[in-house]
């Protein structure tokens, strides 16, 4: 496996990987590597020729000050990278990139997307780095020049940005969206399931059965309503719902009545972690 930590090396190996008739694809991380993950990885492999892991510590870059930025990045360093790089060897990994977030905002040039759905928009606000969680990822696909992206459906707000931001900029990259990967107790896989308590993660498990719960229902009430039940459930399971939007599943537009494909997200808190999760659900 190939480690490259400079933006303008990382560059030049793909444009030559590009002049070999190689295809590439990129999984975007933002490290905590776990199995689902690995599992963008596996599908990444059976598309393309390369795939290179980008670990990209946006969030710290832009929500700390910059001691707190380079504190973190010590304590990777010295607590994580090791860890990291084993889990990519062993999962096939062929280029680790590991950028300065210098290489992703070399200026102050800014973007903005054409006609998100008004809710989209509004989860783009919540983000600390909101519109630079856009051009940072701009850049890194004119570093890493992707055939493919692998996103997984954990994450659909921003799997539905990166796709309108690919389109808007008329890239030559497909994007491949999987199901949400889930360990064993339905908990979906994310870094911050270890934050958990044990009573906190047997709480957490009522997100994952009333969504599952819901999806098995043979006829759907107004919109209000389910989210009425959501709500009432994940709350007798000592959980608070910071944030529940049931939307058409393709263009993610907010609906008052279930008369198509649907997603069901939803963010919820379990002490002071905050866990998200969906379902896409075919009435």
């Amino acid at each position: 496996m190939k480690i490259i930590e400079s933006g303008e090396e990382m560059r030049e190996y793909s444009q030559q990987l590009k002049n070999d008739g190689k295809t590439i694809g990129l999984i975007d991380t933002e490290g905590c590597l776990h199995d689902g993950h690995m599992f963008l990885v596996k599908i990444a492999k059976e598309n393309v020729d390369v795939v290179i892991l980008g670990i990209c510590h946006t969030i710290y870059y832009f929500e700390h000050s910059t001691e707190k930025y380079e504190v973190h990045l010590k304590l990777y360093q010295q607590d994580f990278i090791e860890k990291e790089i084993k889990i990519c060897e062993l999962n096939n990994v062929d280029v680790l990139f590991l950028p300065s977030m210098d290489d992703l905002y070399t200026n102050s040039s800014t973007i903005s997307l054409d006609s998100l759905p008004l809710n989209v928009q509004n989860f783009l606000q919540t983000l600390p780095i909101n519109i630079k969680f856009i051009l940072g990822a701009k850049e890194l696909y004119n570093i890493t020049l992707p055939d493919i992206i692998v996103l997984g459906q954990k994450d659909v707000y921003q799997t539905f940005i990166l796709k309108s931001l690919i389109k808007q900029l008329n890239l030559s990259i497909k994007v491949i969206m999987i199901p949400t990967i889930r360990d064993s107790d339905g908990l979906a896989f994310s870094s911050r399931n270890q934050l958990l308590t044990f009573s906190e993660r047997c709480n957490a498990t009522s997100i994952y059965q009333t969504l599952h719960e819901i999806s098995r229902w043979s006829v759907y009430p107004p919109v209000a309503e389910i989210k009425e039940h959501i709500t009432n459930r994940i709350n007798q399971a000592n959980g608070h719902v910071s944030h529940l939007d049931i939307c058409c599943a393709e263009t993610l537009e907010e609906l008052d009545l279930i008369d198509r494909k649907f997603v069901i997200i939803v963010d919820v808190f379990f002490g002071e972690i905050q866990l998200g999760d969906n379902i896409i659900i075919e009435p």
